[in-house]
């Protein structure tokens, strides 16, 4: 006998919960997408997608909404290593990962990967990962400090220098302004904008790519040396760069990516004794600027997405875990 369900009523059979402006919780996507893997045994992405579209807009969640979150939540879980990419038969298809276990402190650990054993999941919450407070005997738990890595701008350092380096922001901010002296290019400083305003937790970061710039931005930049953009071919395309402006002369540095602006920002505050801000109140870290791309694999592994941009819903612990690991790598 067939069973009429209203949509709240399959949002509960199913374990679909909603987020913030009834958008699908991050955990209920993650959910049904490992479901989904580990039944169909290394399915086409495109087939885990279309499925989810399905069943969360069977629910009663606005279509783009569903299709936004669906993509977020597994190109995360691809980042922080829960699913893995495969090609078979031609098609990008996805596979759980081996598994691994990543320790917050002695009572928290991130599940990643196909794990066998039952886990107690200790703690709900918006996030994209599986937390328990404890772990198979099987396996063994690696640190957070560990999973992530050194920071970035080791990476980016060494691809200016040619070679490993270990060392810290202060010294990559001086190989950049060296850089800057021996490799940029002289730029008109009316092109430009940069970030001249100071770190404050009362000033909005900004945007530079409108018609007129907006908070920390300046399209009249003072002597000294910023962190910038320069203008591209296309209309409103602009490059990262590095820049020394004296007068009515500047040389610039193009950077890499925004990745290496992002970590050049953060070593420009470290060495200007002005850092950059962030705050964690009430379960929400708040970023005042934009963050590198190992910032967010981090939050993608401790916690989910915040009720703004540039926050994410994380733990105290989580926090504590993080901040421990940003310290010891300035």
């Amino acid at each position: 006998m067939l069973e009429n369900l209203d949509q709240n009523t399959l949002r509960q059979r199913l374990g679909f919960r909603a987020d913030r402006e009834d958008v699908p919780a991050v955990d209920s996507v993650a959910e049904a997408a490992r479901t989904c893997i580990q039944s169909w045994r290394s399915p086409a992405r495109a087939r885990v997608t279309t499925y989810l579209h399905r069943q969360f807009i069977a629910a009663g969640f606005d279509e783009g909404l569903v299709r936004n979150r669906v993509t977020d939540v597994i190109d995360a879980l691809i980042d922080i290593g829960e699913f893995t990419r495969i090609r078979l038969d031609g098609k990008d298809s996805l596979a759980l990962s081996r598994p691994s276990i990543v320790s917050i402190n002695d009572g928290s650990f991130i599940v990643l990967g196909k794990v066998a054993a039952p886990l107690p999941n200790d703690f709900h919450g918006p996030r994209y990962t599986r937390l328990t407070s404890s772990v198979p005997v099987a396996l063994e738990s690696v640190p957070f400090s560990d999973w992530i890595g050194p920071a970035g701008f080791h990476l980016h350092l060494a691809r200016r220098v040619g070679g490993q380096a270990d060392s810290t922001l202060r010294e990559f901010w001086r190989c950049l302004t060296d850089a800057v002296t021996h490799e940029g290019n002289p730029l008109d400083p009316v092109t430009m904008r940069a970030v001249v305003g100071s770190p404050d937790a009362t000033v909005w970061f900004g945007r530079c790519d409108t018609p007129e710039v907006s908070g920390r931005w300046a399209s009249t930049v003072p002597n000294g040396t910023w962190c910038g953009v320069r203008p591209g071919r296309a209309p409103n395309e602009w490059h990262p760069i590095l820049a020394t402006v004296e007068g009515s002369a500047a040389q610039a540095l193009d950077l890499y990516n925004w990745d290496e602006w992002a970590w050049a920002l953060l070593a420009r505050g470290v060495v200007t004794e002005t850092p950059e801000n962030s705050n964690w109140r009430n379960g929400v870290l708040t970023f005042q600027h934009p963050i590198p791309t190992q910032f967010v694999r981090a939050m993608r592994l401790l916690g989910g997405p915040g009720p703004r941009a540039w926050t994410w819903q994380v733990s105290e612990a989580a926090n504590q875990c993080f901040d421990n690991w940003r310290r010891s790598q300035s």
